[in-house]
């Protein structure tokens, strides 16, 4: 939902396809949905409402994820929803929902002409017929560490292994918290980009945010380089305030760092 609600921030219009519980917590992310004017034809509602919990230590942050509703979501829902997203140009998809209900979703994108993003996230979840699908893949470090199943190699090496693996991919851009992110793209070339500097005190919702954004500026058709430095900055914004939805950053305060950070320091 973060991923939605972090487009719709930046005032674009969002479609969100998914369940959320018959509980207090899917009520509350009704609400949320409501306030910001979301078309909510497709949000079904059964079961538990899906949640994840941050955990900070000194050395290093996890998230504890459970899946609740999110795992009732079904294909067959997919078909009964597409026809409120015929006008949509870019797919979001991650692991938090049935991986053939992701399938179905990217099929129907695909025969479309839509840009598909994929989050690996839980890299668990991952199948090769899912990221065959994918356009862009937005991995993190841990992620990108499972995907290549060469945790002994180094970032660069991981990347290009998982690059050879899916070669229809036009992008792969490996998210790395406070150190940036590594792109590659389609012409062989590879890039880091370095964040902001930010105090960071909840990663819940940053890589949501970067993602969020990413698909926000492409489908304004802005370049690869620049809509990443744009996801960059809303990553380093969600990071650095406490909270899930309310850490993610409206369009000009993106906009601010990233002329403070990359329009001044291409």
């Amino acid at each position: 939902m973060n991923q939605g609600l972090q487009t719709a921030q930046l005032d674009d219009p969002v479609l969100i396809v998914g369940e959320v519980g018959e509980d207090i917590l899917g009520a509350w992310a009704l609400e949320q949905l409501l306030k910001r004017g979301f078309d909510m034809r497709g949000i079904l509602q059964e079961g538990m409402t899906s949640c994840a919990v941050p955990v900070i230590l000194p050395a290093s942050q996890y998230i504890l994820h459970v899946p609740g509703a999110n795992q009732l979501l079904t294909p067959e829902d997919i078909q009964r929803t597409q026809h409120l997203w015929t006008t949509a140009k870019i797919l979001l998809i991650q692991g938090e929902v049935p991986t053939v209900t992701s399938i179905q979703a990217a099929q129907i994108a695909k025969s479309r002409g839509m840009l598909i993003i994929c989050e690996p996230a839980p890299a668990t979840a991952m199948t090769r017929d899912l990221l065959q699908l994918a356009d862009i893949l937005t991995p993190n470090r841990q992620e990108l560490s499972m995907l290549s199943n060469q945790p002994a190699h180094s970032v660069e090496e991981q990347a290009w292994i998982v690059w050879e693996m899916y070669p229809q991919l036009t992008a792969s851009i490996v998210t790395l918290g406070d150190e940036g992110v590594l792109l590659h793209t389609q012409d062989r070339q590879t890039a880091s980009i370095a964040a902001p500097v930010v105090t960071a005190l909840d990663p819940t919702a940053a890589g949501d945010a970067f993602n969020g954004t990413l698909a926000y500026s492409l489908a304004k058709g802005l370049s690869l380089r620049h809509s990443t430095e744009l996801g960059c900055c809303a990553d380093a914004l969600a990071a650095s305030r406490k909270g899930s939805s309310a850490s993610l950053a409206p369009l000009s305060d993106i906009v601010k760092i990233w002329s403070e950070v990359y329009q001044t320091n291409p």
